[in-house]
């Protein structure tokens, strides 16, 4: 009990924070699901709860053209039209007075949307600006009605939203007897013969029910861990704050050799800066300017000790690094994101979903366990980017909670920020578990990965025949599905549909533009002939594959990796010169005609086609989303493609969904990678200085690719992307000892 108490006593700081920052949590989740009233004091609920209801209506003459002998199949066609032409007039305003009377609702408070279903090309569905001003307005209505008619048959479905499922199913019913009472009163107003109207069958009362049951626990959990996380964050600063004032005047430093005070003299030594190796000889390989310790210093020893559980991967038994190199080799040789169990599930599990989970529980208990073998975390300018912009996602989605309830999109928001902490975490485990001394070995498997990819990728312009899609279809069991690899598709300019194991041409395009640095750099670096040799035809494959895809982002993507390579390593750069040729003919001969492809399109007079318009035109069309929420957006991921517009830029894409805030976040993220990075580039270490280049010049790739399309939205990307800042995070701050 004593002890319990001393242990208690010493860590009473932290346990008072502990329960403040519970508390402060607890509060903002009261406030979020509860009005408070101070005159009188009181809570009332907050209505979060949303009902549907359900119905359909088949437009029918008078004269059935379903049971009459003598109706024809153009009489059937002219009534699937109508059904069309009728959906547009009950989602206009007119017929909105008289649904509100046949359901008991105030017209004002009911919006009414009448969907295209027609089979038209998806730019003439997109809202301009005019149209998603007004669509916005309407949906902050508590009474919505959702109309969409069949394309093929004269049937009408009705949807109906509503805080309670009576409510809901009143709007849906009267929905059609206001319909029907609108086509009366014209037809009187306009003398029209009763004989000639159109009959609406309502096909079944409406039933209603609740859709979003969870709502309030959702929306709840979200603001106890937006409050917990900020309280936490808040505290951490100002405890680290506390100890920088404390630690103003520094104890004198310690010999090599003299144990640290708080172990006694048995701990495991913190060896300088510079070692990096144990010798042959027994002593320590340290860098220039470093004392090393000798062979047979007691403090050697034990360092030998602390190091000799293991060895650096590859030559270990360490279950950690291969589990990370086992899901590279996944995000390189397998379209993941087109596999998914072959099952009814709440949620759609792709495979890297499930692999992952596996490799995070076993980083925890890992961590847990300690050990010389467990995860080291550490706390770099790259986490702080990272960190900063999954604060201003969740955000975007806390302050728009009650808002993305009401038009249903919060389970849509909660998918994405689950898959955005998804890519975070690879990043924390790839910088907590890979040793300084195996961030060189990973790169290179990296490479490796990335050129067996570009030749699959080649193979596949070449013969037309996807290797990683038709493998993973074959190899795996019967409970996943694969998706189709459409080798022989061509999208709406008729560029052929090429794209590897990724999901489009241009994901693939980022996937080599992010390798490519590590093998120009292996270039740069190498000085054994050879190795130089197989580093450039490295490139060249990566870039055949790249061009391969028929993307405009083939060519700006390695440029923009090619400039900031010059612009840190200049002289360096101009050895490269010969291999700019070699690479123009061996691409050539990889890929014939993709180079001349590509050149037309960048052509002046081909600049107005479908890929470049419809992205200039999404400029416009954006405003009003842009208006409403300008700070955070409309919340992380809610800007969905199949209800708005596709937007081809991940730039437009954060600044609706997270705002203006939400898009400075993203750019510090990516450039906070090239920051941390810009001291060991100048540095010029051998260890450090590569790994730094590689990682920054990725980084501009990543960011150019950013404006050219939706990066975040193709899981490869920034997989990859955060894999690559995870070996910067190690570089950046190696570890005291040898690990």
């Amino acid at each position: 009990m004593q002890t319990i108490a001393t242990h208690m006593r010493r860590h009473r700081p932290t346990l008072l924070a502990v329960a403040v920052c519970a508390s402060i949590a607890l509060a903002a989740t009261v406030f979020s699901l509860y009005s408070v009233s101070l005159a009188p004091p009181g809570l009332k609920a907050r209505t979060l709860e949303q009902a549907g209801a359900s119905t359909r209506v088949l437009i029918d003459p008078v004269e059935s053209a379903i049971t009459s002998r003598h109706s024809v199949t153009t009489t059937f066609e002219s009534l699937t039209k109508r059904a069309s032409l009728l959906s547009q007039v009950m989602a206009g305003e007119p017929v909105r007075e008289y649904i509100g009377r046949r359901a008991g609702l105030p017209a004002e408070d009911i919006s009414a949307t009448a969907r295209i279903t027609a089979n038209v090309p998806s730019t003439l569905t997109e809202p301009d600006s005019e149209q998603r001003a007004d669509a916005i307005h309407q949906s902050r209505k508590p009474y919505r009605l959702d109309i969409q008619p069949r394309p093929s048959v004269p049937v009408i479905d009705v949807y109906a939203q509503a805080p309670t499922p009576a409510e809901a199913e009143r709007l849906a019913d009267g929905a059609v007897a206001g319909l029907r009472d609108y086509i009366r009163a014209a037809a009187s107003e306009q003398g029209t013969d009763p004989a000639d109207e159109t009959a609406l069958h309502q096909l079944g009362p409406a039933k209603g029910a609740v859709i979003n049951g969870g709502a309030k626990l959702v929306i709840g959990g979200l603001a106890f861990l937006l409050a917990l996380v900020l309280a936490g964050g808040l505290w951490a600063g100002i405890k680290s704050a506390r100890r920088g004032w404390l630690a103003a005047d520094p104890a004198p430093p310690s010999t090599p050799d003299a144990a640290p005070a708080s172990s006694g003299g048995g701990g495991i030594p913190r060896a300088p800066y510079g070692v990096v190796a144990l010798s042959a000889a027994g002593g320590a390989v340290v860098r220039p300017g470093v004392t090393a310790w000798p062979a047979g210093s007691a403090r050697l020893d034990q360092l030998r000790a602390a190091v000799s559980h293991a060895g650096d991967w590859p030559r270990t038994t360490r279950l950690l690094p291969w589990m990370i190199a086992a899901f590279m080799a996944m995000l390189w040789l397998v379209p993941f994101n087109q596999i998914a169990l072959a099952a009814s599930l709440p949620i759609d599990l792709k495979l890297d979903r499930l692999i992952l989970p596996f490799i995070f529980v076993l980083w925890v208990l890992a961590l847990a366990a300690g050990g010389p073998s467990a995860p080291r975390l550490r706390f770099t300018g790259v986490h702080a980017g990272l960190s900063i912009f999954a604060a201003v996602a969740l955000i975007s989605v806390v302050m728009d909670a009650s808002y993305l309830n009401q038009i249903l999109e919060l389970d849509l928001a909660i998918k994405k920020l689950t898959l955005l902490f998804s890519y975070f975490w690879l990043f924390v485990m790839v910088a907590s578990v890979v040793r300084y001394t195996e961030v060189k070995p990973f790169l290179v498997y990296s490479l490796v990965l990335a050129v067996i990819c570009a030749v699959g990728t080649v193979v596949e312009y070449r013969f037309r025949y996807n290797i990683f899609y038709e493998l993973s279809d074959t190899l795996l069991p019967g409970f996943f599905t694969v998706g189709q690899a459409e080798s022989d598709g061509v999208d709406e300019i008729g560029r052929r549909l090429v794209r590897g194991p990724a999901e489009l041409g241009l994901e693939a395009v980022a996937m080599f533009t992010m390798a490519l640095p590590i093998a120009l750099v292996g270039v740069m670096q190498s000085k054994v002939r050879l190795h130089q040799i197989l580093y450039g035809l490295a490139a060249c494959l990566l870039l055949a594959a790249a061009i391969s895809t028929y993307r405009k982002s083939a060519f700006l993507g390695p440029i923009s990796v090619g400039l900031t390579l010059a612009y840190f390593r200049r002289r360096e750069l101009m050895k490269l010169a010969p291999l700019a040729l070699v690479l123009l003919v061996v691409v050539h001969a990889l890929s014939p005609g993709a180079i001349g492809s590509i050149l037309f399109q960048l052509d002046a007079n081909r600049l107005g086609v479908a890929t470049v318009s419809d992205r200039a035109s999404d400029y416009d069309a954006v405003r009003p989303d842009l208006w409403t929420h300008m700070a955070f957006g409309r919340g992380y991921g809610t800007y969905e493609h199949a209800a708005y517009r596709v937007l081809d830029s991940e730039i437009l894409n954060r600044v609706l969904e997270v705002g203006i805030l939400g898009l400075v976040a993203y750019m510090v993220m990516i450039l906070s990678v090239v920051g941390v990075a810009r001291g060991p580039i100048r540095s010029r270490d051998p260890v450090r200085s590569p790994v730094a280049l590689v990682v920054a010049s990725a980084a501009i790739g990543f960011l150019v690719l950013s404006t050219l399309f939706d990066v975040m939205s193709f899981p490869h990307v920034p997989y990859i992307f955060l894999y690559l800042a995870g070996l910067l995070a190690v570089v950046l701050r190696p570890p005291d000892g040898v690990r």
